[in-house]
């Protein structure tokens, strides 16, 4: 597929995605989720008015952010895949937000590193809202506790939540679970209005419909990896 041919799928998407937001009367935000796509494509997305692009792996936002730089290019990166402790160091105060914080211990890391070069870095708390035994994140029942912990954190900047399903659920269960995120995130909800990332390319819909704020989709606008 050549680069046109993928501007007009960006192009339908994205009329796609506003008609319906429009439409719910809310202001979701997009995140492009870029990961193994060349920066000549994200480039691409980035005219079409995409500004906010997912990474998974490490190494790869490292590089693209140095090609980034080179080109000044005007777009924020979201780390959204499994952070190690030992990919700190590509991710911290590189990523506009990071989606997958799911320990104390991992927010503990990321803190430790940032005080070293004083970054305050911007995250939100992995949930696993559906208990499903294949996702890793905070469990409803020791979220508020461990919430409470790394909100004391000087160098992390908690802006909500995110969570991620499975991808067999049927729509009643999509809805069931997205609904019980946004009503466990409204117990956080003091000052501060928390961001709820959840929603891909095959349900952002219902996402949007129970509240998410961002919605992280792939296949609908790059195609398939």
């Amino acid at each position: 597929m050549n680069f046109e041919q993928q501007k007009n799928i960006i192009k339908s998407f994205l009329t796609e995605f506003n008609s319906f937001t429009e439409k719910e009367g809310v202001n979701t935000k997009l995140i492009a989720v870029s990961k193994k796509k060349p920066l000549q494509l994200i480039e691409v997305a980035n005219k079409l008015g995409i500004n906010h692009f997912g990474e998974n792996y490490p190494q790869e936002l490292r590089d693209k952010d140095l090609d980034k730089a080179k080109k000044n290019l005007d777009l924020s990166w979201h780390f959204i895949g499994k952070l190690q402790k030992n990919k700190i160091k590509y991710v911290a105060g590189k990523a506009f937000l990071i989606h997958s914080v799911d320990t104390l211990e991992l927010a503990s890391n990321i803190n430790d590193y940032c005080q070293k070069f004083s970054i305050v870095q911007r995250i939100l708390l992995q949930v696993n809202i559906s208990n499903d035994p294949n996702k890793s994140g905070f469990s409803k029942e020791n979220l508020s506790k461990s919430f409470v912990a790394i909100k004391k954190f000087k160098y992390l900047q908690v802006c909500g939540f995110m969570t991620i399903l499975d991808f067999n659920l049927d729509e009643d269960q999509t809805r069931e679970n997205y609904k019980s995120m946004r009503e466990l995130s409204l117990q956080f909800q003091d000052t501060d209005l928390l961001e709820i990332s959840m929603g891909m390319s095959n349900d952002y819909k219902i996402a949007i419909q129970e509240g998410s704020t961002i919605v992280r989709v792939g296949t609908k606008i790059f195609g398939p990896r």
